[in-house]
């Protein structure tokens, strides 16, 4: 019976193996099965953004659990949502994630100038738009932007201008 010792241990082994196996199937189905569902999700938030559905949207695309999908989409379609719905404070982390998927993709550089237009941060907001027009030199909706936020500047600078001094009448 020496001989049954070395062949329990290879079959209590063997089985370990195949429970450890085991588990690594049903968690790789389980993390597809979520992922599945996650792009289903991603795509009726999508959906219902385009039929000006912000809050059901945005709602839908709330519920995608974390790390469930890694593309600029998601962020971006749930900060665009928010500033449907002027949460544009909320709406900035989600462009930021955004945008680190995404450094190159001008509609969420476009996007962050919006929101910070809509904040009143205009340096913010016309270096966003300078950003855009760097990859894109032909976009004209952010031209025509950068155009009105310098004649805002130039209004305020205008406006916060010390008095001129005004000369006495001689005596």
């Amino acid at each position: 019976m020496p001989f049954l010792r070395p062949v329990i241990s290879l079959a209590v082994v063997l089985v370990l193996i195949l429970a450890i196996a085991g588990g690594f199937h049903l968690y790789n189905t389980k993390q597809q099965e979520i992922q599945e569902q996650a792009v289903q999700s991603l795509d009726l938030g999508i959906s219902l953004f385009r039929e000006n559905k912000h809050a059901e949207s945005l709602e839908v695309l709330q519920g995608i659990p974390d790390g469930a999908i890694e593309d600029w989409h998601l962020p971006y379609y749930t900060a665009t949502a928010m500033v449907m719905l002027k949460d544009y404070e909320s709406a900035i982390p989600e462009l930021e994630k955004a945008l680190a998927l995404n450094p190159q993709e001008t509609v969420i550089l476009f996007e962050l100038g919006v929101v910070y237009f809509k904040l009143g941060k205009l340096a913010l907001s016309k270096g966003y738009f300078a950003k855009v027009v760097e990859i894109d030199p032909n976009n004209e909706e952010a031209k025509g932007l950068m155009d009105i936020m310098a004649n805002l500047e130039r209004q305020s600078d205008l406006e916060n201008a010390p008095p001129e001094p005004v000369e006495e009448p001689e005596k």
